[in-house]
């Protein structure tokens, strides 16, 4: 079976999951779970059959993403948005502990204390495959 094919599969188990969602009487937890599963599957399938249709589409295509231009806007288009990530969890830290709700701002916090390790480490490894 072809690669691309695999991702139809992908639309199958989102027919699944929305059935499930629908018609089995889980507990509202379970439902929000599975909706965060088909959310999940459905992107991820509908992105990669979108790219294979591009590519089978535009020669070019493909050597335009790769271009060192274009790689080097999505690198910094990255770094800005983790940046602004960070400035987010901050700000929702800051205004968590404003209101006097601690178990989300101790989930922020460590959200924001974790993501430049992640990065750090991500970059470590992505360092040594290359």
């Amino acid at each position: 079976m072809k690669r691309t094919k695999l991702w139809y599969l992908g639309y199958a188990a989102c027919a699944a999951l929305l059935l499930l969602i629908a018609f089995a009487d889980f507990p509202k937890g379970v439902d929000v779970g599975l909706a965060c599963a088909f959310g999940a599957l459905f992107g991820v399938s509908y992105a990669e059959l979108w790219y294979a249709k591009q590519v089978k589409k535009d020669e070019s295509f493909e050597i335009e993403v790769e271009d060192e231009r274009n790689v080097q806007i999505k690198y910094r288009a990255g770094y800005l948005a983790c940046g602004i990530d960070m400035a987010l969890f901050g700000l929702a830290t800051v205004i968590f502990i404003i209101l006097d709700y601690t178990l989300p701002a101790v989930i922020t916090g460590v959200m924001l204390a974790v993501q430049p390790l992640i990065l750090i480490l991500a970059s470590n490894a992505i360092g040594k495959r290359i």
